[in-house]
């Protein structure tokens, strides 16, 4: 009858908005924000909340002007890494997590003001935990274009986990970004994700003109220990690292991949509705 069809309808409804949250790769994303920026659905379908938070801090469109064209990311894209939230002090965003889980933080970058590396180089801790330690993104990828870091880490029972780090933990991730010595610490956007590692979609590797491909970071075992107490020395103009556009093809073109999981459910479901609602009207 009529409301068994309106019933498939809505289920039909609900599915296709839940594999439009979780993304491409079958990620859940639970929290996402576009620092220094309004509301925006990205291309996998997450939708990242406008960043009116009233902590001190900076909200920058500059890269929107500065940087139209910034590269490694779909254009859809673009304005997550083109806006952003810098500060002349620490600074940071708290997100609540509700239940025991994997989890992965995303956090999203790029330089588009300096021109060489040991300009802009910040820390970033986890409720006072370490996790990135002197991050450099125009060391990392150069001008102009995106970078993410990807911090996995589990919550059980109260308890904090990262790496081989446990903390106290009380419902409330504390993101900060630390100032050091050089210039301002910032962020263009931040995700939050239940899973692994696995689970996280990732922007495409970038390679140098030697094919060397070049890595997004990903925190895992011990994320301090390395070099969390290295004393920092002044800049010196050491070679500056060369980072060129990908010579194939941008993966980002055909977007088709993406859609699947939305065509089979179609596919499935609306013959289905179709011939329910045939029999009806025959019956």
């Amino acid at each position: 009858n009529t409301t068994n069809l309106l019933h498939l309808l809505r289920m039909l409804y609900l599915l296709l908005s839940w594999l439009l949250v979780r993304g491409s790769d079958g990620a859940r994303a639970i929290w996402a924000l576009n620092a220094g920026g309004g509301s925006h659905r990205g291309v996998d379908g997450v939708m990242y909340k406008p960043d009116i938070s009233d902590m001190p801090g900076v909200a920058s469109d500059h890269g929107v002007t500065h940087v139209p064209l910034l590269a490694r990311v779909h254009p859809q894209d673009r304005i997550l890494y083109q806006t952003e939230r810098y500060y002349h002090d620490s600074f940071g965003y708290d997100i609540p997590i509700s239940k025991n889980g994997n989890y992965v933080l995303n956090l999203k970058f790029s330089e588009v003001y300096f021109r060489s590396p040991n300009q802009k180089v910040f820390d970033i801790k986890m409720n006072n935990q370490p996790v990135i330690v002197g991050l450099d993104i125009f060391n990392k990828v150069g001008f102009g274009t995106a970078h993410d870091e990807y911090v996995p880490f589990k919550i059980h029972e109260s308890s904090l986990l990262i790496g081989d780090y446990k903390l106290a933990f009380d419902g409330n991730l504390h993101v900060e970004f630390v100032k050091t010595l050089y210039d301002n610490p910032k962020v263009n956007a931040l995700v939050l994700y239940e899973g692994t590692l696995n689970d996280v979609p990732r922007l495409p590797a970038i390679q140098n003109e030697d094919e060397d491909i070049v890595q997004e970071d990903i925190i895992q075992e011990d994320p301090a220990k390395p070099d969390m107490h290295k004393e920092r020395r002044a800049p010196e103009p050491a070679q500056q690292k060369k980072v060129s556009r990908p010579k194939k093809a941008n993966p980002y073109d055909d977007q088709s991949a993406q859609y699947w999981p939305i065509i089979i459910s179609i596919g499935v479901f609306l013959p289905t509705v179709i011939l329910l609602y045939t029999r009806q009207k025959a019956s």
